[in-house]
């Protein structure tokens, strides 16, 4: 089941996946989803979303539905895109991997630092909250009112982040682990291409990606091998360049989306942006190691 409902209040999509979740997703930047999922005991929600005014309008269509108190907040990443509307579910219990725990410390001191030398831009003054619960090795498992949401490390978009699970719906609530174009820039090549590897373990119906469209029971598997086929693709012929002694330019004149196996509309056209980013950091990465196969890791970049 998948029902569209258009919000009256601000730029942005809701729909139901299922009799208990419900998927928001951003009109105003790169399609981000944002997750609730309704229990017998309250709701936990899943990322926020860009932009305050989306993100108020969802906490306010969820306190509508009468279905119990918000109680959890999940963040799957530290980025922005996922985390700037947390300051807005009040005392909600605020869940993620310890290091995106750490990463948001890091945040709250930086903005201390650049307040006293400039004026903060608009997200620098978003306030960040502390993470309450976080965990680190292995799994966690929030059990709430008959449903499962199995916490699952997933780093490669980022080192810190995660995938959720709902057991009960076989539903997926992936970020960017799953996106129309899997970004590893800021991430790990490697610990990416592991990642998808084992979402293909899991029993799936439905997968909700971090940016752009629900993927269904027909579509999950191709579009997660679509995804391993991408990062392959652009590893192996990165490394036949630089064996042939071609150069970054070079590569990015030859290597064109369309020629990894993805297309240049998702996301509004975004995903080129993203597929040229990917390549310079591999590039780099690959020829500052010894070893050509070699792949980046953790490297900083823009957020997405």
């Amino acid at each position: 089941m998948l029902t569209f409902l258009r919000g009256d209040s601000s730029d942005m999509r809701r729909e139901r996946v299922s009799d208990d979740i419900y998927v928001f997703t951003s009109d105003l930047y790169a399609q981000v989803t944002a997750t609730a999922v309704i229990t017998a005991e309250g709701i936990v929600t899943i990322d926020t979303l860009p932009f305050p005014e989306e993100t108020r309008a969802m906490v306010a269509f969820l306190k509508g539905l009468g279905r119990g108190p918000i109680r959890y907040l999940i963040n799957t990443h530290w980025h922005g895109d996922h985390t700037n509307g947390n300051f807005l579910f009040g005392n909600v219990q605020l869940i993620c991997h310890q290091l995106c725990a750490q990463t948001m410390v890091d945040m709250i001191n930086l903005k201390a630092s650049r307040a006293r030398d400039k004026r903060p831009s608009e997200e620098e003054e978003l306030p960040v909250r502390v993470p309450d619960i976080t965990f680190d090795e292995g799994e966690m498992c929030l059990h709430l009112g008959g449903k499962s949401l199995q916490l699952i490390p997933s780093p490669g978009h980022t080192p810190d982040s995660i995938v959720v699970y709902i057991r009960e719906d076989k539903v997926l609530l992936a970020a960017d682990t799953m996106m129309p174009l899997p970004y590893f820039v800021g991430g790990s090549y490697r610990d990416f291409l592991n990642s998808l590897k084992g979402l293909l373990q899991l029993n799936i119906d439905t997968i909700v990606q971090g940016h752009g469209e629900v993927l269904l029971r027909g579509e999950v598997k191709e579009a997660i091998q679509s995804n391993i086929r991408y990062l392959t693709i652009i590893q192996q012929r990165l490394a036949e360049m630089i064996k042939a002694g071609q150069s970054l330019e070079e590569a990015l004149r030859r290597l064109d989306i369309e020629s990894c196996g993805k297309s240049r509309i998702s996301l509004n056209g975004m995903v080129q942006d993203l597929h040229y980013a990917n390549l310079r950091a591999l590039y780099q990465e690959m020829t500052q190691s010894n070893d050509r196969s070699a792949v980046p890791d953790r490297q900083l970049h823009q957020r997405v």
